[in-house]
């Protein structure tokens, strides 16, 4: 396993207002607190960060979201998409849209589809942290220690998220 260098208590509160700006629909704040995370602390914070969504999605999931083992099935909560050239238009025109900036260009066209494809790779890793978050974040991140780059570990947060917005 791979240690934070953030303190227990500043990644609880930080978890805490992320969960709070998503889920009153405020993600360009809620990037905001995951950007600080990482620059204060490093890529291993945002990790931390993941894992703490991983065991808040865990026991906020209802029964019907659930796989046999008892965890959260990550495909029910937030289904996976193919990365056609229509999807990745409504995907950048959306994220677009969510961040307040004007039109969608190439580049972002180009970052969405190579970003879906990085969600998808690490949706399995995803899934193996929420059946054991039932025991903890230890071995949530643990399993998160096999996500290596800004990109994997932002795709985990965004999947973790999307189930976060899902439930009531």
């Amino acid at each position: 396993m791979i240690p934070s260098t953030a303190p227990a208590h500043a990644l609880r509160a930080v978890t805490n207002a992320y969960i709070a700006d998503v889920k009153q629909g405020n993600l360009h704040s809620a990037l905001g607190h995951m950007t600080l995370l990482a620059d204060a602390y490093g890529l291993s914070a945002v990790r931390d960060l993941a894992a703490e969504l991983a065991c808040d999605l865990h026991a906020r999931c209802p029964t019907r979201f659930r796989n046999p083992l008892g965890g959260v099935n990550i495909s029910a909560l937030a289904p996976a998409r193919t990365a056609d050239p229509l999807t990745v238009l409504d995907v950048a025109a959306r994220a677009s849209q969510m961040m307040g900036r004007g039109r969608v260009t190439a580049s972002d066209l180009a970052h969405t589809e190579v970003q879906m494809h990085v969600t998808e790779d690490v949706r399995r890793i995803v899934q193996a942290a929420l059946n054991t978050a039932a025991h903890g974040r230890e071995p949530v991140t643990a399993h998160l220690a096999a996500l290596a780059t800004p990109q994997q570990l932002s795709a985990a947060v965004a999947l973790l998220t999307n189930g976060l917005v899902v439930l009531p």
